[in-house]
């Protein structure tokens, strides 16, 4: 009896590792912020400007995150920062999911982006808490993203999503908010 019961819990570890690893396997890291710096500033006029750094403050899987501090700015419409990363990405069924920390109490928000054949495409705003902020999962399948098709309105989906060639992230903060910083690791598609 107590061998039935050793070899029926034996299974059930390796089951669930070959799950686990076979999940894992389905995530494809984007960037985990372990090797150099890859994202710059994109320098738009209509948004502050951002410092960016690899550092080992914060990070959520392994050692180092990116640690991105907004300039501050004197136009309250310039309360938001965008940097990217150039690639060349097929996301037709997959989701983006990253994780970011941040030690306001509130007001900070983040957004993804896309250049999808000479177009480009922005999610709405997910908020963000204070502390870690983990698995935040935008949905690239939705029909909720901005571009200039739609008037820069909520109600389009990410178009040519086989043919991504740069990937945006964009961070808001409160207006009157001085050198507001997260930092961000492990960013992945699955």
């Amino acid at each position: 009896m107590r061998r039935s019961a050793l070899l029926l819990a034996f299974a059930a570890v390796a089951f669930f590792e070959i799950n686990m690893a076979q999940v894992r396997a389905e995530e494809k890291v984007f960037d985990s912020f372990e090797g150099e710096n890859e994202w710059a500033d994109v320098g738009w006029d209509n948004v502050g400007g951002v410092d960016l750094a690899i550092s080992t403050e914060k990070a959520s899987e392994g050692k180092k995150s990116l640690k991105v501090v907004a300039r501050e700015e004197v136009e309250d419409w310039k309360n938001r920062v965008v940097f990217s990363k150039e690639d060349t990405l097929d996301l037709s069924d997959v989701n983006m999911v990253l994780d970011i920390y941040s030690d306001a109490p509130s007001g900070m928000s983040v957004q993804i982006g896309f250049d999808t054949a000479g177009d480009y495409y922005e999610s709405q705003k997910k908020l963000l808490s204070q502390g870690w902020n983990k698995d935040i999962t935008f949905d690239l399948g939705a029909k909720d993203f901005k571009c200039k098709a739609s008037d820069w309105q909520y109600t389009q989906p990410l178009a040519d999503r086989s043919d991504i060639t740069k990937v945006f992230v964009v961070v808001s903060h409160p207006k009157k908010m001085k050198n507001a910083t997260v930092f961000i690791d492990n960013i992945r598609f699955k």
